[in-house]
């Protein structure tokens, strides 16, 4: 197996190779994958992002992790449409939504503490390039993912970094999924731009307030929508 799509972190070269070998069989159902090692060396990438590749596979339904045996093909059915993309389980994309209502208000409080010049410019930069983003699915991913990812970093804690790259990383793995469903333009224009005011003026009660409405307001549009799907 070869990683040899451009323009992606390795670690999504790795669910695309893994999705694309369960697709055309060379994966069956119950099938284990082979040894890290192997892998690592067959598709030239590092241990850590094998080890991301194999998180959102798991979130995806599409592998599972026994203890002591090994990671195993859970969905042999087909892969992906013409998107090219498999979206996560409705399940795992409340899971996510779920983390995000407890994790997101407390980064945007510990930002609006923190924040400084740079920090603020960036997330000015980031939201000036949004309205010019809004009507492309992939762009406006990519413009939330920058906004949160900014507000991390103005807590200037790696962990609080870490913990938004990881969500989004998850969230840009099936963005058309899950951008498609929150059509509510506005409301994602303006609920940024709320949490930029509260972070400039350094009001870290009204920062993690408007975050955790900012949150709401998708959990909620996404399990209405995922249940219904589900019905």
């Amino acid at each position: 197996m070869e990683a040899t799509i451009k323009g992606k972190k390795k670690y999504e070269k790795v669910v695309d190779t893994i999705k694309n070998s369960i697709a055309m069989g060379t994966f069956g159902y119950g099938d284990p994958l082979p040894p890290e090692r192997k892998m690592i060396d067959d598709l030239g990438v590092s241990r850590s992002s094998l080890r991301e590749a194999f998180s959102v596979l798991e979130l995806m339904g599409l592998i599972e992790s026994i203890p002591g045996k090994g990671r195993f093909v859970r969905r042999p059915k087909e892969i992906a449409g013409d998107s090219g993309t498999l979206p996560l389980e409705g399940s795992a994309v409340l899971e996510l939504m779920e983390a995000r209502r407890v994790l997101d208000p407390t980064i945007a409080a510990e930002a609006a503490r923190k924040a400084d010049p740079s920090d603020i410019a960036k997330m000015r930069r980031t939201l000036s390039l949004t309205m010019n983003d809004i009507e492309d699915i992939a762009r406006r991913a990519r413009s939330d993912f920058d906004f949160h990812v900014a507000i991390a970093e103005a807590t200037h804690n790696f962990i609080y970094v870490n913990i938004v790259r990881m969500e989004f990383n998850l969230i840009l793995a099936t963005h058309e999924q899950i951008y498609s469903i929150l059509e509510d333009k506005r409301a994602f224009v303006d609920e940024h731009e709320k949490l930029f005011d509260a972070i400039l003026d350094h009001d870290a009660e009204r920062a993690s307030r408007t975050s955790a409405n900012h949150i709401e307001r998708i959990y909620r549009t996404l399990m209405r929508v995922i249940a219904l799907q589900q019905a």
